[in-house]
């Protein structure tokens, strides 16, 4: 087994040699085989242990015994108790899920805090066959039927190659202290309820059932492979990305097996094999649709579909709700003795830089992120806010007012633009600009300006 262990990491690049590594041990059979023999096989190791009080004493105890054997071999222990149920509420997601978030974010955080270079989770090969027809009966592509990457960012698999029963079986030879998780035996889970009704029966048909999923599997990943080359292709022509926000031209999507490639395309954001189809029968109809995975909003916006995430940073919040240091971003700039006055501020993910020049001896036209007023025709204190509703103001060029919904029809600005859109407000109400897209005819430069306020807007976080 240890031999076993040593190959399959070593086959997989799992382990550097200096390699530090957490273990995560629950007390159960399979996360004390394996700290058994990431000891064995010379790892310096620390074990990582959730107590996530599901169980009353049970799960007090599960604690005590991972960490008298810790002490008893001089390994570093780390501990968290978690309220799973309440962080369950609060997202409203299942306790399982809830776990899952809960545990692995912690992992990251002793990882970083206490410089171990890898985390080890014990999955082994009967829990990637049970993923296997969980993910099968859920709806998935051939990604979720490929089985568990034995690699992923700092989580390792080392025990994927081994059956439970051949874990069982170290750890009767070497004497190993483990723990039973009781609710392992109750079939409302869905996990327990494919091990324990499910598999037994499909063994039935083929003794080496086990190995034969994982032969399965294997081609599977294969054939996995070959599909992520050419979505990656596909990714490239057919994608951009700004920011965290998705923009899929939908002219450039494959015009055969149209579905199965907008899967590809958007399984990464948590949107449902059902969910998918329903975008995909949406592609050539109007725009406006939106639909959701339990992370990300996506909206078909005339030929292109976009996907932002649901908990995503605004741009801005409205200036009344938005009190950093207990003040509203109002911004009043004053002149100082040396003719220049520079103001930095962070609205959302927006960077504002205000400067007042004293002559007009720079280009009118530096981009859209850059605008130039006059300034002796604003009225202080300025204010950053959100387009609302009934907004108007008078576009550079022209005389007369526009509504502001008018002129976002005019420049083809979808839902989530619309609804980002940042303005700069003098003190009597005008709108100065439409932040990064145009300013108002009344307070740009002419011939008259003595002062210049230049603004500019980054998408950068102020240092």
């Amino acid at each position: 087994m240890l031999q076993q262990f040593k190959s399959y990491i070593a086959s997989n690049k799992l382990l550097g040699y200096t390699n530090s590594v957490l273990a995560a041990v629950s007390g159960g059979v399979d996360s004390m085989a394996l700290l058994h023999l990431l000891l064995a096989a010379g790892y310096k190791t620390g074990v990582a242990h959730c107590n996530f009080q599901l169980r009353g004493d049970e799960s007090d105890g599960d604690e005590r015994m991972v960490r008298e054997y810790c002490d008893k071999e001089n390994i570093p222990f780390f501990v968290v108790r978690f309220d799973v149920g309440k962080y369950a509420a609060q997202k409203g997601i299942s306790i399982q899920m809830a776990a899952r978030e809960l545990r692995y974010t912690w992992f990251e955080s002793v990882t970083a805090e206490h410089g171990f270079d890898k985390i080890a989770v014990a999955h082994n090969a009967n829990d990637e066959v049970e993923t296997f027809f969980l993910n099968l009966a859920r709806g998935t592509g051939l990604r979720g039927l490929s089985g568990m990457a034995a690699a992923k960012g700092k989580i390792v698999r080392p025990l994927l190659f081994a059956p439970r029963t051949d874990i069982a079986q170290y750890v009767r030879e070497h004497g190993l202290r483990f723990r039973e998780d009781s609710s392992n035996s109750q079939v409302k889970y869905a996990r327990n309820r494919i091990r324990i009704e499910v598999i037994p029966e499909l063994a039935k048909l083929n003794p080496d059932f086990l190995s034969t999923m994982q032969g399965n599997m294997e081609r599977l990943k294969a054939a996995q492979l070959l599909v992520e080359r050419t979505a990656d292709d596909l990714r490239k022509k057919a994608c951009a990305k700004k920011g965290s926000t998705l923009y899929i031209k939908i002219p450039e999507l494959p015009t055969d097996q149209r579905r199965f490639w907008l899967f590809e395309l958007l399984c990464e954001y948590g949107f449902s094999g059902a969910t998918v189809n329903d975008i995909a029968a949406a592609l050539n109809g109007i725009s406006g649709k939106i639909f959701y995975s339990p992370t990300h909003t996506l909206l078909k916006n005339r030929n292109t579909l976009i996907v932002t995430p649901q908990e995503r940073e605004l741009t801005a919040q409205a200036a009344e709700n938005v009190k950093p240091d207990g003040k509203q971003w109002e911004l009043e700039l004053e002149l100082e003795e040396d003719g220049l006055h520079t103001r930095k501020v962070k609205l959302g993910s927006v960077a504002f830089s205000f400067e007042i020049l004293d002559n007009r001896s720079i280009p009118l036209n530096q981009g859209s992120s850059v605008a130039l007023f006059d300034y002796n025709a604003l009225q202080f204190p300025l204010k950053l806010r959100l387009w609302q509703a009934g907004d108007k103001f008078v576009p550079l060029g022209m005389r007369g007012e526009k509504k502001l919904s008018d002129f976002f029809t005019d420049s083809k600005l979808n839902l989530f633009e619309k609804q980002e859109q940042l303005l700069l407000c003098s003190a009597n109400g005008h709108v100065a600009w439409v932040v990064e897209r145009r300013i108002d005819n009344r307070y740009r430069v002419t011939e008259a300006t003595t002062r210049i306020l230049k603004a500019k807007a980054e998408h950068a976080e102020l240092p």
